[in-house]
């Protein structure tokens, strides 16, 4: 046989190291470590990291990571098992100084804790440092200098210090001084109130006047207002300063401005204080042109032209004052008094002056009654009557002087020319001067040819024949003047006298006419007359009158009493209306009226038209025409006189009285028209309402009565039996839920199993959150007393029951 063998191979794997475990303390500010390099041992590259925080190749960084225990692995080559090992790694929290800061600080104000200057959120307990020791973080301005002040916080290995700053700034106070006064004259130099402050105010403030507004600083009495002017600085940092300087301005004297004027010498005395410009002082003393004193009136008739001063007494330091007022005198013109002239047409030309009195100035004008220029010399046969007007100009500010000359022309009398009239036995009278040539003037008087006296009106039936003469006065200076007119006188036919005769149409006629069958007109009769009289004609005038018809309107607005009625009718003819108002009124006027009804009640109204012609009159009546209603007082009762929400249903009961039309509002809204009304208000909570009745008589008379009601809240009471005080925002609190209850008067109590009390309460509003004296109550069943009192009926009411607290 053959040998035999077989083989083992043995591999031998090199065990995993993972190294030792290590610690490490960083700082949660420091910079990324390398977790591997923290290992003891020897460790073998390759491995994984796990920990709190992903760790990304080995290294740790505390901005990002979490501190703990990070474990190396190194997965073994089987049959050797893995291996590993930890970095415990632990952070130091790195100390705060918080931000830097800077502080400005007045040199007056109270220390400042510098630490609650710095910015962020700074750790206390550190140190401070700067050009003064603080005590504790406090800075005194007053004591301490300006400068940075350093703050440091020792920081824990490996953390390092911590510091940050506050930068102080010292501002030295402002001053404005302090408060002046100064008084001045109007007329003063302009002064730099700067210069009147007291102590030592600092320059490059600024002004302000008494108002308020922006001032320079120099005041000037003539412009700028006395009173107080304030100085400030501001201060940046320390309040502002300021200072007052009050200014008074003396009340200098004012003797006013210059004038000139001019006075006529007719004119009154002045008061010359009064002819000044401006507004002067009273008080001063007038003196003229030599300086002597003249009384402070001045009279233009004895007057003299001249230059007056007035001067004003200065008071104080103020100096004082003058004024000139220059004074010219002119005579008055005159132009003579008033006269009159009377003159015939026929006369011969004469001077105007003739006709003025007194005392006159030549160089003047006159001027005619048409206000046109006219020369000294009147001419009657070609100028006229009227107001001739001489008139002297006046130097102003004496007025023009005038005087009149009232020329009266009389005319030349002119009694027309002889003239011949030839006239009828039969004719009407004749006005002798119409026979008379040309245009004989009116007025004059006539004579007969008997020499006696005429009316100028010749009858031909009673008047003689002859020459009758007629003579025109003239107004002296004018001579009279006369025509003569001869008269002849020839028989005329007669046809009798005209006549007239009013009938009334229906009534019998006479003779042949008949007023059924001919109208209204003049019927004529005509009997012919030998030359040289006419023919003479008659007539009768006729005249049939319709009958009267007599109607009327009566308009009335339908008001309560009293009433205004309008009456008019349609007869527009002559005569008399007479009314017979029906009210114990009777009216006679054919005129619109209108008449006032006191009484109500209905009223028949007659009209009675008369043309007062002989043919009668015509009577209306109208029965009721006048309808006048009494004024209604509107009033109701409502019952039952109280009502609440749990019998909301009200019953209306109408008293007016004298109405028949009725409407019912409820809150403005209109309900019903019945006469009485049945309302069921709303039940579900109580409220005020308006309930008006309107009771109307007729479209303008009516009345309105409006009351205004309670509907009560009627006494509801619901308990609830169970509630979770369990914070999920439903159900928390226990309380019952009441409505149209004496809030006066009210008690609800909770007890427990064992009859102990954990609530009571008076106010409605009250409830129980599950707890007792601070502490949640346990879950379990528990019972309340309600006591209170109906608001409505004043009843007592009590209700006794369980509530369950879950929880």
């Amino acid at each position: 046989c053959v040998s035999a063998s077989a083989t083992v191979t043995v591999t031998e794997n090199t065990p995993t190291n993972a190294g030792t475990n290590g610690t490490i303390t960083v700082c949660d500010v420091g910079g990324a470590i390398s977790l591997f390099a923290q290992l003891g041992g020897t460790p073998a590259a390759g491995g994984t990291w796990s920990g709190p925080s992903l760790v990304v190749g080995d290294s740790y960084d505390p901005a990002t990571m979490t501190a703990g225990v990070y474990t190396y692995t190194i997965t073994g080559v089987a049959p050797c098992a893995n291996a590993s090992a930890t970095v415990a790694v632990t952070e130091t929290s790195s100390p705060d100084a918080g931000a830097d800061a800077t502080l400005a600080i007045c040199a007056t104000s109270a220390a400042v804790d510098l630490f609650a200057e710095l910015g962020g959120t700074p750790d206390a307990g550190g140190s401070w440092s700067g050009p003064d020791v603080l005590a504790g973080s406090m800075f005194d301005p007053a004591m301490m200098q300006e400068g940075v002040y350093t703050y440091t916080i020792t920081g824990s290995a490996p953390c390092a210090s911590a510091s940050a700053a506050v930068t102080v700034t010292v501002e030295e106070p402002v001053d404005a001084g302090t408060d002046g006064s100064i008084q001045l004259c109007p007329g003063s130099a302009s002064v730099d109130l700067f210069t009147i402050l007291g102590g030592a105010p600092q320059s490059g403030g600024v002004w302000t006047n008494p108002s308020g507004g922006p001032f320079s600083g120099v005041f000037d009495p003539g412009t700028d207002p006395a009173g107080d002017h304030t100085y400030s600085i501001a201060g940046v940092v320390c309040p502002s300063s300021s200072a007052v300087v009050t200014v008074a301005v003396l009340p200098g004297p004012d003797a006013g401005g210059d004038n000139a004027i001019a006075l006529c010498n007719s004119q009154a005395s002045i008061v010359l204080v009064q002819q000044l410009l401006g507004t002067p002082d009273g008080g001063g003393t007038w003196t003229n042109s030599l300086g002597v004193a003249v009384a402070s009136t001045f009279d233009p008739a004895t007057g003299t032209s001249g230059t007056l001063t007035y001067t004003v007494a200065g008071s104080g330091n103020c100096p004082d004052d003058q004024a000139s007022l220059v004074i010219t005198v002119n005579n008055a013109p005159h132009a003579g008094t008033n006269g009159n002239l009377v003159l015939c047409a026929s006369s011969t030309p004469v001077s105007l002056f003739d006709g003025l009195g007194g005392t006159l100035d030549a160089g003047g004008a006159w001027t005619g009654p048409d206000g046109l220029a006219h020369n000294t010399i009147l001419d009657p046969a070609t100028d006229v009557s009227g107001i001739y007007t001489y008139t002297v100009l006046g130097i102003a500010p004496c007025v023009d002087a005038s005087s009149t000359v009232n020329v009266v022309i009389n005319p030349i009398p002119y009694a027309g020319e002889d003239g011949g009239l030839v006239v009828c036995t039969s004719s009407a009278s004749v006005q002798l001067i119409t026979a008379l040539g040309g245009t004989p003037q009116a007025g004059g008087s006539w004579t007969a040819p008997d020499g006696s006296a005429s009316t100028g009106s010749f009858a031909p039936a009673t008047g003689d024949e002859g020459a009758y003469t007629y003579t025109i006065a003239g107004i002296a200076p004018c001579l009279n003047d006369t025509g003569i007119v001869t008269v002849a006188v020839s028989p005329a036919a007669n046809a009798g006298t005209s006549a007239s005769v009013t009938l009334c149409d229906g009534e019998p006629g006479f003779g042949l006419f008949d007023p059924e069958v001919q109208g209204s007109g003049t019927y004529v009769y005509t009997v012919t007359a030998p030359a040289p009289c006419p023919a003479q004609s008659a007539g009768v005038t006729v005249q049939v009158i319709a009958p009267v018809v007599a109607t009327f309107l009566a308009t009335s607005t339908g008001t309560c009493a009293p009433a205004e009625v309008s009456f008019s009718h349609a007869y527009t003819g002559p005569g008399t209306c007479t009314w017979i108002l029906g009210n114990g009124t009777v009216v006679e006027d054919c005129a619109p009226f209108t008449a006032t009804y006191d009484q109500p009640g209905s009223y028949d109204v007659t009209l009675i038209v008369d043309a007062n012609n002989g043919c009668g009159a015509d009577t209306v009546t109208i029965e009721d025409v006048v309808t006048v209603y009494a004024q209604p007082f509107a009033q109701f009762e409502m019952l039952p006189a109280e009502i609440n929400t749990l019998d909301p249903m009200a019953y209306f009961n109408n008293t007016t009285e004298g109405t028949n039309a009725y409407l019912w509002f409820v809150n403005d809204v209109l309900v019903t028209d019945e006469e009485d009304m049945q309302y069921l208000f709303s039940g579900e909570i109580g409220d005020d309402y308006g309930i008006c009745l309107v009771a109307i008589a007729a479209a303008a008379c009516a009345d309105t009565s409006c009351q205004y009601i309670t509907v009560e809240d009627g006494l509801r009471v619901f308990v609830p039996n169970t509630f979770t005080p369990d914070g999920n925002e439903h159900n928390n609190v226990f309380k019952p839920i009441v409505s149209g209850i004496d809030p006066r008067f009210y008690l609800f109590e909770i007890y427990d199993r064992w009859g102990m009390r954990i609530l009571s309460t008076t106010d409605p509003a009250a409830y129980w959150d599950g707890t007792v004296g601070g502490a949640e109550a346990p879950q379990d069943v528990y019972v309340w007393k309600l006591i209170a009192k109906d608001a409505y009926s004043g009843g007592r009411v009590e209700r006794i029951g369980h509530v369950t607290l879950l929880r």
